[in-house]
């Protein structure tokens, strides 16, 4: 259930132009680097959430087209490219530290600099979690889990503009009126099919506004002996061994 992205922070120029946001997605080849970073163990995004999430709405995805990017670059007024900062942990998400290098190389190849900030992960949070104001980020990876399998923890979390840090957990301090309205028409309605209809709306304008460069959502990899009975692997990232015996 856990999504991987790197944000983009609205205050801080240019990633405030919806052009340049879509274009760094279309910069950074997410499904290289889940064949060839990850191994297979991931997919894709096609949405801010991950398919086992109620709410989940398939788009088109970001195909890689370093050119399209080069384009939306150029008509943003940035066809020299710029320079910018992105803060990543290490060792908190499956590879985060190959593939932050791999996207700032993917980057490079359209004329943006990237200047890679290593951080350790408390330190990292820190560092983000303040008023708009008072930031100093500008790209950053972070992955959310939608632990309640619920869009509304997914989307309402991360993407509201009344959960920007440090009261809640967006730190991109993005503002789409159009979408908060949707989110918290869903959170309150109780007709499912409803709900998945204006979560769907909701996806395809973030989708197209880009608050984030779409990764991919992580595959859960657990290994355990073959007489090993009755454990659970858990979608939430967790092993229950409360029922687990041996049978040999």
């Amino acid at each position: 259930m856990r999504t991987i992205y790197i944000g983009f922070n609205h205050t801080k120029e240019p990633l405030d132009d919806e052009k340049v946001r879509r274009a760094l997605n279309y910069a950074v080849d997410n499904q290289a680097i889940v064949e060839q970073i990850m191994d297979g163990a991931g997919r894709p995004s096609d949405a801010p959430i991950s398919p086992d999430v109620f709410g989940h709405a398939a788009q088109e995805p970001y195909e890689y087209d370093p050119e399209r990017a080069e384009e939306l670059l150029a008509e943003a007024g940035y066809e020299d490219g710029f320079e910018v900062t992105f803060h990543h942990p290490e060792g908190r998400y499956m590879m985060d530290n190959t593939i932050a290098e791999a996207v700032g190389s993917q980057l490079a190849d359209v004329g943006v600099d990237v200047d890679l900030q290593t951080m350790e992960w408390a330190t990292y949070l820190d560092y983000m979690e303040v008023y708009p104001e008072e930031s100093e980020h500008e790209l950053f990876m972070l992955g959310w889990g939608a632990v309640t399998g619920d869009a509304d923890y997914g989307l309402y979390a991360t993407l509201h503009s009344d959960e920007w840090v440090p009261h809640g957990s967006n730190r991109a301090y993005n503002e789409y009126p159009e979408v908060d309205d949707l989110l918290d028409q869903a959170r309150l309605n109780p007709d499912p099919d409803a709900r998945e209809d204006m979560y769907g709306e909701a996806i395809e304008i973030l989708w197209e506004r880009a608050p984030w460069i779409f990764l991919h959502s992580e595959v859960q990899i657990n290994i355990e002996r073959e007489e090993v009975e009755g454990l659970i692997h858990h979608p939430r990232e967790y092993i229950s061994a409360e029922e687990a015996y041996l049978d040999e």
